[in-house]
């Protein structure tokens, strides 16, 4: 008599897309990855000689300082523009890589204007602001437009033509600061003229804080609006549910993919007039440290909810002033506190995916 040979396989790992995500399972998700990402930071900290508990009551302090919030504030205005601006392209399942790009762009546009006022005076002072709103707007909007376009038209892939665009916006920025835009009263800087009061958004109480908080909230407004009431809205939510259900209801896909796409990058570049106009003062080499991409995490943070978008970027913006506050007192690294950050936002999208989706992990026997 032959005994049955039991024959155990290893391990096999199955991804499976949650078909529903509740708000206990996404609110306890977010809040253990935050934890972590603390406390694996903490470790880091320790390991070069810090108290963490030192570190992270800095940090704590910049929710708590009124004058530190305020920085905190200016922070999260561009963050949060172009997080605004993705959560449209996202929502139609157009993966907008792009902000960066898009913000310089607004930012190549409303110093634009800046410098046919100066240098022609052919804008009225009272026109100037209003102007660098408009053209920051319409210029990331057609460097979003462009891939969305070619998304639609031709399938090209908007992951790879929108990344590549940033490059190409921040090169072009570039050229023109160390080129025919540079100072000639800067003493040999890459810093264009600076912007005289009435082209910066100081308008409450003359801080940018107040100014931009209220140039975000309209614009979240508007996006709500948009996104819930118009028949726009209506055609991305179905194009984000499937091209093929989009085109069966009779939606001319190209237009709304588009139309979305512009929608997107205008309020992105909108982040880019918020820097120059706000922050700055002026337009320099890499005068965004990469509030584009940090856009992604908090809009994901975010659910692609608009109004979630501003707590969720006053959150990002205090997290950068809190780093150049650590370098500042405790003389931490640069590349720690970036390390830092770097933890935070890895431990957020790996958050981000274990709501979206299931792990399980099986042993299959064969006897």
């Amino acid at each position: 008599m032959k005994l049955a040979k039991t024959i155990i396989m290893p391990h096999s790992v199955k991804i499976k897309r949650r078909l529903h995500i509740s708000r206990k399972l996404s609110i306890l998700t977010t809040f253990s990855t935050l934890v972590l990402a603390f406390g694996v930071s903490g470790i880091f900290f320790a390991m070069i000689g810090l108290n963490p508990l030192d570190v992270y009551s800095y940090m704590v302090g910049v929710y708590t300082s009124p004058t530190l919030l305020l920085k905190a504030l200016e922070r999260a205005i561009p963050i949060g523009l172009a997080a605004l601006g993705l959560s449209i392209a996202f929502r139609m399942n157009f993966w907008n890589i792009g902000a960066e790009g898009q913000m310089y762009m607004g930012m190549f546009a409303s110093t634009g204007i800046v410098l046919l006022h100066a240098y022609y005076d052919l804008i009225p002072d009272y026109l100037v602001l209003l102007l660098m709103i408009l053209a920051s707007f319409v210029t990331g909007g057609l460097w979003c437009g462009l891939p969305a376009f070619l998304k639609a038209k031709m399938r090209v892939n908007e992951i790879l033509t929108t990344l590549m665009m940033n490059y190409v916006a921040m090169y072009f920025v570039d050229f023109l600061i160390y080129g025919p835009w540079r100072d000639p009263k800067g003493y040999g800087f890459p810093l264009s003229i600076p912007f005289p009061e009435y082209a910066k958004l100081t308008m409450i109480f003359g801080e940018f804080a107040y100014s931009g908080l209220l140039l975000l909230c309209i614009a979240v407004a508007l996006a709500v609006v948009i996104l819930r009431y118009t028949k726009l809205g209506f055609e991305l939510k179905i194009v984000g549910e499937g091209i093929d259900i989009a085109r069966y209801a009779g939606i001319r896909i190209t237009k709304v993919i588009t139309l979305g796409g512009i929608l997107s990058g205008g309020i992105a570049g909108l982040g880019g007039l918020a820097i120059v106009s706000g922050i700055i003062g002026r337009l320099r080499p890499r005068a965004s440290p990469g509030y584009g991409y940090t856009a992604i995490i908090v809009i994901l943070l975010s659910a692609l909810n608009p109004w979630l978008v501003v707590p969720v970027s006053i959150f990002f913006g205090g997290i950068f002033v809190a780093g150049d506050i650590l370098q500042a007192t405790l003389k931490i690294p640069g590349a720690a506190v970036e390390m830092h950050q770097a933890l935070i936002f890895l431990f957020i999208v790996v958050g981000e995916f274990l709501k979206r989706y299931k792990i399980t992990i099986t042993r299959e026997v064969v006897r």
